[in-house]
């Protein structure tokens, strides 16, 4: 069986490097059958703070990246576990002691290295290598910086006598000018898109795709992630950070959603209005799904469908930036609109009739939609026009024109 293991150190929030480590362990563990783990390294007590590992657990979870262990060691309740092996390299001769610390013999071209502080506490090459094999782990997915670190760590497994994992070093994320992923950027933590509020549906497949990717497939559901993730395929060069990548994924996870998909997502009123009323009508689920293909994120959304379901009257600056528009046209456009029934009432009609009228008077098509777009909902961007009056409805349509 294949296990696979995560273990950052609870030394800050969880940078998206790490979370993509994560979950390229995750799917391939997953692809395999196998089994993910999840521990902490936080022998360095200054840094390690508990408040941070909560939130790395958060960040996962917010992903859809779970582990398979329950309970999730912590280094710094194992230092007597170590102290034992250590002990036993130390009485073999594989040890020695030095300027207070403890050095491991070197072999094959590596010096000799310490793997315990002069202040009493263990190395972390000691200590990962311990942990792993304790854990059962035997395919190690990591970041291409520690490939420095593996002629070390195969020392000790030799020394101990433990069977060696196979190990798999992924490149780098970089920033736009081919350099490493500042931690000091907004945008490398991962609570950076919680807080924006992306869908994790569209982070998971963004991060997967950051080294890896299945023909010219751009979209994956986790389902699919897991079925075709092979670490062998992820891409030596590095992976290049790219929000309008991520932008393009969120909008197409919120274009193909079912109305359902948002309850989860209560702050925005504007949307659980829209999904209540798309459950009692399909002509409102028609609208809300159109409106949700123009949307980028959470919150666009709810304000593309502000005047779809709230009371809307324009400003008096919306109504002083296109004066002339209302006093030459409007008068028309409200008798155009008033002549079609309500039996009537469809986008194809609508947009017949006030093609009619762009004719008559010798305007563009633009002239009027613009205008009677912003009018009606205060927006620069929404749909059609046609599709707008009809979504809205006769009576509402009819009622705002003649406020104005």
């Amino acid at each position: 069986m294949i296990i696979t293991r995560f273990a950052p150190s609870p030394t800050g929030n969880l940078h998206i490097g790490g979370a993509r480590t994560a979950l390229f362990n995750y799917l391939y563990a997953k692809h395999c059958n196998g089994k993910f783990l999840l521990r902490f390294e936080d022998t360095d007590a200054e840094r390690s703070k508990e408040e941070y590992a909560v939130q790395i657990r958060e960040s996962l979870r917010w992903i859809g990246i779970n582990w398979d262990n329950e309970d999730i060691p912590y280094q710094s309740k194992r230092l007597h576990i170590y102290e034992s092996y250590k002990n036993h390299l130390l009485e073999k001769g594989l040890a020695y002691h030095k300027d207070g610390a403890i050095f491991l013999k070197g072999k094959d071209n590596v010096e000799d290295f310490v793997i315990w502080r002069s202040d009493g506490m263990p190395i972390f090459h000691f200590t990962v290598v311990i942990d792993d094999h304790e854990m059962n782990v035997n395919c190690i997915i990591r970041g291409v910086d520690h490939l420095t670190n593996t002629d070390k760590h195969k020392i000790i497994y030799d020394y101990l006598g433990f069977p060696k994992p196979e190990w798999f070093h992924i490149p780098l994320i970089v920033d736009e000018n081919n350099k490493p992923l500042s931690k000091r950027r907004d945008d490398a933590s991962v609570t950076f898109y919680q807080e924006k509020e992306y869908l994790p549906e569209a982070v998971m497949n963004y991060l997967a795709r950051l080294g890896w990717g299945h023909e010219n497939q751009e979209i994956f559901s986790e389902q699919e992630l897991i079925s075709m993730f092979d670490v062998h395929k992820v891409s030596k060069n590095p992976a290049k950070i790219d929000l309008k990548k991520l932008n393009w994924l969120n909008a197409q996870y919120i274009s193909k959603a079912e109305p359902s998909f948002f309850t989860k997502y209560s702050k925005y009123q504007n949307i659980q209005k829209a999904v209540d009323h798309a459950t009692r009508s399909e002509i409102c689920k028609e609208c809300m799904k159109k409106l949700q293909a123009k949307a980028f994120s959470l919150e666009e959304l709810n304000g593309l469908l502000a005047p779809f379901v709230n009371d809307f009257l324009a400003d008096e600056n919306l109504l002083n930036e296109h004066k002339v528009f209302i006093l030459s046209l409007l008068p028309q456009i409200k008798k155009t609109l008033e002549n079609i029934p309500q039996d009537k009432w469809t986008e194809h009609e609508i947009d017949e009739k006030l093609s009619q009228l762009v004719e008559n008077n010798s305007i563009t098509f633009k002239d009027i939609a613009m205008p009677l777009r912003e009018i009606m909902t205060g927006q620069k961007k929404s749909l059609g026009i046609g599709e707008i009056l009809f979504y809205l409805g006769r009576k509402t349509v009819l009622s705002r024109l003649h406020i104005l």
